[in-house]
């Protein structure tokens, strides 16, 4: 069976997930997508990444899409698709989008048992300075296949 995830239901992904893939367009007008983990609050998401092609392409052009699923086999998964636009933070703002982002991989590495390194950001991990961002959400959908045997 294939369906339209109802608002609830794309909520509760968002919210669970940590890893999402965030699209945009390159200064070539070629599209990209990367990995990120983030954290969201309803609203928009945050993220955390060292300066490089992905942060600057966004900042040349801050219309993204970002997608979070969760795939249990090919006839079993959910997929949201978020639109929204990239804005770089600063000051305290962009401290507390940075503890939030910390806090939530925290709390998905204790709960499944992930390795110590999981529980920090891969910015952290490299030691370098980061750049905190956040996507302002301006529309989201999602849709859902399920085999009916769970």
């Amino acid at each position: 069976m294939f369906g339209k995830l109802t608002p609830n239901a794309i909520e509760a992904l968002l919210h669970e997930e940590v890893v999402a893939r965030i699209g945009y367009v390159d200064r070539r007008r070629l599209p990209c997508i990367v990995p990120i983990t983030y954290a969201y609050d309803g609203r928009a998401f945050y993220g955390y990444s060292l300066l490089g092609a992905k942060i600057e392409n966004m900042a040349a052009n801050p219309r993204v899409c970002v997608e979070v699923d969760r795939v249990e086999n090919a006839a079993d998964w959910c997929s949201v698709i978020v639109r929204g636009t990239f804005e770089q933070l600063y000051g305290r703002v962009a401290v507390e989008a940075m503890e939030r982002i910390s806090e939530r991989l925290r709390t998905v590495a204790a709960a499944t048992a992930a390795p110590l390194m999981a529980w920090r950001t891969f910015v952290t991990r490299t030691g370098e300075d980061g750049i905190v961002y956040c996507i302002h959400i301006t529309e989201k959908h999602g849709r859902y296949s399920t085999s009916g045997t769970g």
